[in-house]
């Protein structure tokens, strides 16, 4: 079974997003916080995850990093609708699968989450 992981604060966004990526091949685990998401990686491996740059308790690119170095084959998107500096544009091109800017359709990105881990 495929895993996904997706690691926002907004709740409407986790749901949303996890009904559409949620299948009877796919278990989607969907949590708000950066410390949760470690969690989730440190006990569990995941092919696929959605992160969000902006938690309440964590910098995104600090869980980017630390996501990386837990489970290297876990491929991490990230996601924003605000800007983000220098510093967190570098370290996201350097390690993150890709970034996505929100609000996104989520049609395409059902699609690409299919396809990144088929």
């Amino acid at each position: 079974m495929k895993r996904i992981l997706i690691v926002d604060d907004e709740l409407l966004l986790l749901q949303g997003l996890g009904k559409a990526l949620r299948t009877d091949a796919t278990e989607v685990i969907t949590v708000e916080t950066g410390e949760a998401a470690l969690k989730e990686v440190a006990s569990s491996e995941f092919q696929l995850c959605f992160l969000d740059v902006f938690l309440p308790d964590m910098n995104g690119t600090e869980v980017l990093k630390r996501i990386a170095t837990l489970s290297p084959k876990t491929k991490v998107i990230m996601m924003t609708a605000g800007s983000i500096n220098n510093a967190m544009k570098e370290a996201i091109e350097k390690i993150a699968y890709m970034f996505i800017t929100k609000p996104f359709d989520l049609l395409q990105v059902k699609m690409l989450a299919k396809r990144i881990t088929e």
